[in-house]
């Protein structure tokens, strides 16, 4: 019975070759945004919270030899609650788009990552769920970082402004 059952198994091949990804100019633009950053968000009203004003800081590290900048987030506002964010960009090795991976306190996994590209110094990103679409703008300028997320939510045919936010360096 041994016998037989070795004949059926398919033949393990000894050598092979994978191409495996590289670090390129996607993973080097994530770069501009290690560091400790602190700011004032304005949010629009939404179905998860009323319009408000908060305090976030966002702390960007480079992880998994630069092939992955991880983001720690954490909002707050004046009412004392809390939103956070633990948030995972890299690049798609097939397209060179910025992909982010998004996880919060909200407790919605990700589907599948936001993905963008840069035009000039702007990073982009989009993403879509059955909530809705959302886009964010994320612009570094040296110590100054902007963040605007725009969104369309259930049958909205048009972007609405959702995240208008300034961010300031600390230390990176």
């Amino acid at each position: 019975m041994r016998a037989s059952l070795a004949h059926r198994q398919a033949p393990v091949e000894t050598e092979t070759t994978m191409d495996m990804p590289s670090l390129g100019p996607a993973h080097d633009a994530l770069k501009t945004f290690v560091g400790d950053w602190t700011g004032t968000e304005e949010l629009a009203a939404s179905p998860w919270a009323p319009a408000s004003t908060a305090h976030a800081d966002c702390e960007y590290r480079l992880a998994l030899n630069g092939f992955a900048l991880i983001q720690q987030y954490r909002q707050r506002r004046a009412d004392g609650s809390e939103f956070l964010g633990h948030n995972v960009f890299t690049a798609d090795p097939r397209t060179g788009e910025t992909l982010w991976y998004g996880f919060d306190s909200y407790g919605f996994p990700p589907e599948s990552p936001a993905r963008g590209t840069w035009s000039g110094a702007t990073l982009t990103l989009e993403k879509q769920t059955a909530r809705g679409v959302a886009r964010h703008r994320l612009t570094p300028d040296g110590d100054a970082l902007t963040h605007e997320i725009d969104v369309k939510l259930g049958d909205d045919r048009d972007f609405s402004p959702f995240l208008r936010a300034r961010y300031t360096r600390k230390t990176g």
